[in-house]
């Protein structure tokens, strides 16, 4: 569970929501069957997307949204099992 701080937290400042930080320290993972239809109903919800729906070096189908409150989110999809020789290869191409 992920929640905003509410008016008795913000007044105690024992919570804090992103805005109020000017952004946020944590990035949430969270790995979903369909990351592409996941984005669409997030940013029909008013979710922000970062990255869109990107098939990414290590063999999973990845997107970035900020949601209203301002906490980020990395969805994936796994999308193919990949060798640590494969993976260091794809991650030499991807820095270049």
């Amino acid at each position: 569970m992920l929640g905003d701080a509410g008016v008795d937290e913000a007044e105690a400042a024992s919570f804090a929501a992103p805005a109020a930080l000017g952004g946020t320290s944590v990035t949430l993972h969270v790995f979903v069957p369909d990351v592409d239809g996941l984005a669409k109903r997030a940013e029909a919800a008013g979710a922000e997307i970062l990255q869109p729906p990107t098939d990414m070096f290590h063999g999973d189908r990845t997107v970035i949204l900020k949601d209203p409150s301002g906490h980020i989110w990395v969805f994936l999809t796994h999308m193919e099992d990949v060798s640590n020789e494969e993976l260091r290869r794809r991650l030499a191409a991807f820095a270049e």
